[in-house]
């Protein structure tokens, strides 16, 4: 009996390090988490894991505060004082859910984000989407993305057209990067200053242009901290899911995954 019990518990063991990666090395930086959606409904979406639910995302919001960290947008953590331990939200594509829903949590606590926005459908839908069988989701029109800007929320740029801008020719990249920022500039009465990468995909060209456009940190898709001394135009970010559960999350701020 008592061997069984030895094995079962070893086995059971085993399975939670498989499942929960606590034994990877803690790492050193920022974690800059990267959301969706922030909505309770799937809609029949095949990329479920894009739409976080309001009441977990708060039960992660409120986890950040217990751990100490000071939750702001990108901007923010880039010029935060040597020590700050920061946290950043950053949201893709500007979905209407960010207003309706993300942003009271956040503001309620109040903590700063970032949101991306796909500047050719600004108070349209993620056209991009289409043909991939994924639900016609509104996205902020500007008199609202005009209120959050006045409450503090940094709004950076998307692409125009959210397209791969690496299979794009140079002078379509150059275009479709001028679109964006003249509308940020146009929309906030200022440059914008970040970016997210479509699809996290860039190369040393894009970079390039994205900094001749007037980009000064971009992001990425690729898992990482933001540290010191990083590639400001290659911010890797953490993906928070759908199916995080409590500890997922916890170990994604300091470890960046929680499984393979």
């Amino acid at each position: 009996m008592i061997w069984w019990l030895a094995t079962a518990a070893a086995l059971g063991a085993a399975a939670f390090s498989a499942r929960y990666h606590w034994w990877r090395s803690r790492l050193a930086g920022a974690p800059v988490l990267m959301y969706h959606q922030i909505v309770k409904q799937l809609d029949g979406t095949p990329l479920p894991k894009l739409r976080v639910p309001p009441t977990a995302f708060a039960r992660q919001l409120d986890t950040m505060a217990r751990q100490g960290f000071k939750v702001m947008n990108l901007s923010g953590a880039l010029q935060a004082e040597p020590g700050t331990k920061a946290a950043v939200l950053t949201f893709d594509d500007a979905f209407l859910d960010f207003f309706t829903h993300a942003w009271p949590i956040i503001k309620q606590r109040g903590m700063g984000a970032t949101v991306f926005l796909v500047t050719s459908q600004i108070g349209g839908t993620n056209a991009w989407d289409q043909g991939k069988d994924i639900p016609e989701v509104p996205l902020m029109d500007a008199q609202q993305i005009k209120d959050l800007a006045a409450q503090g929320v940094e709004f950076g740029g998307h692409g125009h057209a959210h397209r791969d801008l690496t299979a794009l020719s140079p002078e379509e990249l150059a275009q479709d990067l001028k679109a964006c920022q003249d509308t940020l500039s146009e929309l906030l009465g200022k440059p914008a200053r970040t970016f997210a990468y479509p699809y996290g995909l860039c190369n040393d060209e894009v970079k390039r242009a994205v900094a001749q456009a007037g980009f000064s940190a971009a992001c990425s898709t690729r898992p990482g901290m933001l540290t010191l001394g990083g590639d400001p135009l290659a911010i890797p970010r953490i993906i928070v899911k759908r199916s995080d559960q409590a500890l997922d999350f916890s170990l994604k701020l300091s470890r960046t995954k929680s499984r393979w």
